[in-house]
């Protein structure tokens, strides 16, 4: 099968951002303003994330099966992801760095340790398990340890890769059930159970790909996997069945991208620039997004804004601020920065423009 456009796929990458930042502007509301927004502060967590993993595997194997088993394309592979995360990350974490120090209220107060600087700027795990200095990065350590293993299937025998790849998700299975202990962070952190999202992803890319899926069941899979995810809303508030929520999110998400990716395959669909350079901009907002909401909670709450235009209109204003700065972060530092590095380092001159970056950004 040749390599097609997903257009749907690449606006529900807007999907990650748009959950984040709704389940923290709605612990930011209740925790400065005692204000109810949707009751997503007593969750805990969006599901948005889970999406974000089940995503990042399919589109890894979307993008480069037709290169497994090629070493020559490994060094491209490991630039393309290095250039993708760690460049804009780093200049967040610089940004956000100096502000913590002078404003120690501004943060927990673990972001200044050592430990968590050097494990922040590594996106490797902290042995103290504290999140690093920039909060929404907890989930590139993930990210990027599936980037590294994802790897191994540019060697020359893919299948062993594979292999590989089934025997680590069974091993993070038996630790989620229960059959392997954990005893360090190391291991706690190699053997999780969000690894198995990222692979599902896998799954759902090698589905599409080579299951030939009709508009019923291309549709059942997108909408049973967007109910799926205020069923574990729900759950996790009045649970119906024991699941783990990060699991259930994740379940929930490789169904959808099944169900959309297939009606992507089917036909040709357009959708406005707007959304589409939304899609484009989901990391840089994912990203940033807490800069902006810690900021601008701080100030307002030392007025009287809430009290003047009330919860609901604040919320929106807060939104709209958090999407904005996101917005110029990747027209001002994520473009830029990307072209220049991948000029630089693949020798080659990428145009990140329209949905044909669909495929070219991951």
């Amino acid at each position: 099968m040749t390599r097609k456009r997903l257009v749907l796929i690449q606006f529900s990458r807007a999907l990650v951002p748009i959950m984040v930042m709704l389940f923290h502007l709605s612990l930011t509301m209740h925790e400065y303003f005692d204000f109810n927004l949707f009751g997503l502060h007593a969750l805990p967590m969006s599901g948005g994330v889970s999406y974000f993993f089940a995503l990042s595997g399919f589109m890894m194997y979307y993008v480069y099966r037709n290169h497994f088993g090629q070493m020559d394309q490994m060094k491209k592979y490991v630039i393309n992801r290095f250039i993708r995360i760690y460049p804009l990350y780093w200049i967040l974490t610089i940004v956000l760095l100096p502000f913590l120090f002078i404003f120690p209220w501004y943060g927990v107060g673990h972001e200044t340790e050592l430990e968590t600087i050097i494990s922040s700027f590594l996106l490797s795990p902290n042995p103290s398990g504290e999140p690093p200095v920039l909060i929404p990065a907890w989930s590139l350590k993930f990210t990027v340890l599936f980037y590294l293993m994802f790897s191994l299937l540019f060697l020359p025998r893919p299948r062993i890769a594979m292999a590989i790849l089934a025997i680590w998700g069974g091993l993070c299975a038996a630790v989620f059930i229960g059959y392997i202990p954990v005893y360090n962070f190391i291991t706690e952190f190699l053997l999780n159970e969000i690894n198995l999202i990222l692979l599902g992803g896998i799954l759902a890319a090698y589905v599409v790909t080579h299951v030939r899926i009709n508009w019923f069941f291309s549709f059942l899979f997108a909408i049973t996997g967007f109910l799926g995810f205020p069923f574990m809303w729900k759950n996790s508030l009045n649970p119906i069945i024991n699941i783990n929520f990060d699991l259930g999110t994740g379940f929930a998400s490789i169904l959808l991208i099944i169900g959309i990716a297939s009606i992507d395959l089917k036909k040709d669909i357009r959708i406005p620039k707007q959304l589409n350079y939304l899609g484009n901009a989901a990391f840089s907002i994912y990203l940033s997004h807490n800069l902006a909401l810690d900021f601008f909670s701080e100030v307002f709450s030392r007025f009287p804004i809430y009290e003047t235009i009330g919860g609901w209109i604040l919320s929106i204003v807060f939104f709209v601020i958090m999407i904005s700065f996101g917005s110029l972060v990747h027209s001002y530092f994520e473009t830029p920065l990307i072209n220049i590095l991948r000029k630089r380092l693949l020798r080659y001159k990428v145009k990140i423009k329209g949905v044909k970056t669909v495929v070219v950004r991951y």
